[in-house]
Order: C-alpha cells, then sequence, then structure tokens
C-alpha cells in the first residue's frame, strides 16, 4: 500500500465519524437533550439447568449521551439476583450503545440496545460466599418509550442477558464438622428479562 493510499484510508477513518455527526443539528432536534439518566426494575426468567432459579429481579441505574439523534452512549451499575433463595447476586458495570428509531416528539419511540460489562457477585444469606474471579456480562434487547411529558419517557424493554461468575464458598463447618470446607461455584447465567422504568 503506497503512502497516499495510506493517508487517504487514515484520513476517511478520522473525519467519516465528524462528518456524521455534524450532519445531525441538535438545535433542530424536538425535545433533543444532550444527556440522559435512566432507572430500570428488572424481572428475569432464565434456563435452570444453567444455575440459578428460574426468578431473578434487579434493577439498573443507567446515564449516557447523545452522539446524534439516534445514536447514544451510555454507561452504568447493574444489580441482579441469581439464585434468590441462597442470596446469590451479581453486580456490574456496564457500557451500553442505543440506536433509537421515531422521532423524539412522538409519542411512542422505539431503540435497540446492546451493553457489555464486568461484573462479581456475592451472596447476602451465606457468609461464606465470596467472589472469586469478576467475569463478562452481555446483554441485547429491544424497548419501546411512551411519552409521558415533555421531560419523561416510561420504557418497557425485553431482552437476553448472559452473564458469567463463580463463587467461593468458604463456610465454616457446623456441628461435629471440625474443618473449613472451601469451594469455587461457576455459573453461566443466561435469562430473558423484562424491563421497565423511566427515561428523563
Amino acid at each position: 500500500m503506497t503512502r497516499k493510499r495510506l493517508f487517504c484510508h487514515i484520513f476517511l477513518l478520522t473525519t467519516l465519524p465528524l462528518f456524521l455527526i455534524s450532519q445531525e443539528d441538535v438545535n433542530s432536534f424536538p425535545d433533543f437533550k444532550n444527556s440522559y439518566l435512566t432507572g430500570q426494575f428488572s424481572m428475569g426468567y432464565g434456563y435452570y439447568l444453567n444455575g440459578g432459579d428460574l426468578l431473578s429481579p434487579g434493577f439498573e441505574v443507567k446515564a449516557g449521551k447523545f452522539l446524534t439523534r439516534k445514536l447514544s452512549l451510555g454507561g452504568g451499575l447493574a444489580y441482579t439476583q441469581f439464585k434468590p433463595l441462597d442470596g446469590l447476586y451479581g453486580i456490574s458495570l456496564l457500557s451500553e450503545l442505543r440506536c433509537f428509531v421515531g422521532e423524539e416528539s412522538k409519542n411512542l419511540r422505539f431503540s435497540g440496545v446492546i451493553d457489555i460489562g464486568v461484573g462479581m457477585g456475592g451472596s447476602r444469606l451465606q457468609t461464606g460466599w465470596k467472589t472469586y474471579n469478576p467475569g463478562p456480562r452481555i446483554y441485547t434487547g429491544v424497548a419501546v418509550y411512551k411519552k409521558l411529558d415533555t421531560k419523561m419517557k416510561l420504557i418497557l424493554e425485553l431482552g437476553y442477558l448472559y452473564q458469567y461468575l463463580s463463587y467461593k464458598d468458604s463456610t465454616q463447618g457446623r456441628g461435629w464438622q471440625f474443618f473449613q470446607t472451601e469451594s469455587i461455584l461457576k455459573y453461566n447465567f443466561r435469562r430473558i428479562q423484562l424491563k421497565t422504568g423511566i427515561f428523563f
């Protein structure tokens, strides 16, 4: 590849995103916001053989920034209970990319979302259960937004979550057990999640 061609490729790669964003005049968007904050409550159902109970409630808080009229980049914190009877939970830091469909001024708007993060887990019931190694989290879904007023929307979202978590069980022996056992519990949690929340 010649230097001239290499220079052209580098120029295109560095200027094309700026060109695309510049075409989106934020001042012309009805009700356009440069940033957003969402809170969501999730209720998940998953595959029992892959670990955990079928019911896995949780909540998420996210903040983001619009890059263009239909594209936003954000991040946040997610808490999910994977085995409520054992108190097993996962806490994740995540980053998300959303692509919106439809105009901001409409009463209904749709988006697709993918978030990628890393999480660790523990147990709020078993004192000897601690996180072993952080694990990856991947989520993808679709959402619909119902306009409540000029600044707030109601979100209904359906998606699929995969999260790997491992726990170290070092519970002290009880009764006639004078020794301490230690084992590593590994889970590949897969959940279909239904979420609802507020977008403002």
